[in-house]
C-alpha cells in the first residue's frame, strides 16, 4: 500500500550521495524533499516543519541528534536512519505514526533492506495511528490507541463508525457497531470509555499557484491530484486561496469557499516554514505563493500537512490543516 508522502527532510553528515539519491527518487514521484548538511541544519525548524525527517549517517549519531527535540509520539515527525551505503533503512521515531511505511517504501526506492520491529507491522495489521492517518484525521484520545491496537494484534474486530467505507487497511477492522472496540470518526459527543478511539477529521485549506497560461481544467485537477495524494476528499476542503482571480471558478465549481490573496499580503507573510524560494519566484519577486495562500487562509495555528507539490509544470498546491 503507498502511503502520503506529505515532505521531507533529509540530513547528511559525512557523505552525500545516498541523500542525494533519495531524494531524487522521492521527487520523481512528485513530493518535496530539502537537503541539509548536519552542520547546517536548523534542527528546531526541520523538527517542526517536515512531515517525515531522514538522517543519512550513523544510528547512533541520529538517536542523540533527536533526544533534545522529541516530546510524544503523537507530535513528534516521523525519524529515520540509512547508513551512508543505503543497505538498512531504519525507523527510529513515530514508527506507527508513518516511519516504518516509509521505511518500507524508501527501501523499495533504494534496494536495501527495512528495519521494522513493532508488533503491527510483523502481525500484518495496521495500527490505529496509521488508519487516522489514512482518513486525515486527528487523534484525540492518544491513551487509548495501544488498549484498540492490542485488539486488533490479539485478531479481534474493531468496528468504525463515522465512515462509510473503510480505507485499505490490514486487520479486522470493519464498518458496524457490534464490536468490544471502536474507532469513532466525527464530532458525536464523547464518552468516557477506554475502549474507543476517537478521530476528528481535519479541516484543510488549499494555497494554488499558477502560470498565467494555466486553464482552469488544468487549475483543478491540480487541486484534485494535490488532495488525492494525502488520501483526502473535497469535502474536508473548507477554503481554497489563489493570487490568481481565475481559481475562483474553479473553487465556486468544486463547492468550496474561495479567498484571493493579494502579492503584497503573501510577500509581507513570514512563516519558518515556507520552502525556500524558488528561481523563478526570485525572479518575479515573490516569497511564495502556495504554501503561503494555504497557511494565511487556515489562520492561526495553521500547519502545512502538504509542502507545494507541482502540477504538469504549471499550477503549484499546497495544503494546510486549519489550526485550533
Amino acid at each position: 500500500m503507498e502511503r502520503a508522502w506529505r515532505g521531507f527532510a533529509i540530513i547528511y553528515a559525512s557523505k552525500k550521495e545516498i541523500a542525494e539519491r533519495l531524494c531524487e527518487e522521492i521527487k520523481k514521484r512528485e513530493t518535496p524533499c530539502s537537503l541539509f548538511s548536519y552542520k547546517e541544519a536548523n534542527f528546531k525548524n526541520i523538527w517542526k516543519c517536515y512531515d517525515g525527517i531522514i538522517f543519512a549517517m550513523a544510528l547512533s549519531g541520529a538517536v542523540r541528534t533527536i533526544c533534545k527535540y522529541a516530546q510524544s509520539k503523537d507530535k513528534d515527525p516521523p525519524v529515520l536512519a540509512i547508513d551512508d551505503e543505503g543497505k538498512f533503512v531504519i525507523p527510529i521515531l513515530g514508527a506507527h505514526w508513518g516511519a516504518n511505511e516509509y521505511a518500507e517504501e524508501i527501501a523499495k526506492l533504494l534496494g536495501s533492506i527495512p528495519v521494522i520491529t513493532t508488533a503491527s507491522e510483523l502481525s500484518n495489521v495496521t495500527s490505529v495511528e496509521e488508519f487516522a492517518r489514512l482518513v486525515n484525521c486527528k487523534i484525540l484520545n492518544v491513551e487509548n490507541v495501544v488498549k484498540v491496537t492490542s485488539a486488533l494484534l490479539r485478531g479481534e474486530e474493531v468496528c468504525v463508525k463515522g465512515l462509510k467505507k473503510l480505507p485499505n487497511v490490514k486487520g479486522k477492522y470493519k464498518i458496524g457497531d457490534d464490536c468490544k472496540y471502536f474507532i469513532v470518526v466525527g464530532e458525536e459527543d464523547r464518552e468516557d470509555a477506554d475502549n474507543v478511539v476517537y478521530l476528528k477529521p481535519l479541516k484543510l485549506s488549499i494555497g494554488v499557484g499558477s502560470k498565467i497560461e494555466a486553464d482552469e481544467k488544468t487549475i483543478e485537477e491540480a487541486i484534485l491530484f494535490a488532495l488525492n495524494k494525502i488520501n483526502a476528499d473535497i469535502s474536508q476542503v473548507e477554503v481554497i486561496s489563489s493570487v490568481r482571480e481565475k481559481v475562483r471558478k474553479v473553487a465556486e465549481r468544486l463547492g468550496v469557499k474561495f479567498r484571493l490573496i493579494s502579492l503584497e499580503e503573501v510577500n509581507s507573510f513570514n512563516d519558518e516554514c515556507l520552502s525556500p524560494q524558488s528561481q523563478k519566484l526570485k525572479e518575479l519577486g515573490i516569497k511564495n505563493v502556495a504554501e503561503a495562500c494555504a497557511l494565511i487562509s487556515a489562520g492561526k495555528n495553521a500547519k502545512l500537512i502538504l509542502r507545494k507539490i507541482p502540477y504538469k509544470g504549471e499550477v503549484t498546491v499546497s495544503i494546510a490543516s486549519i489550526g485550533e
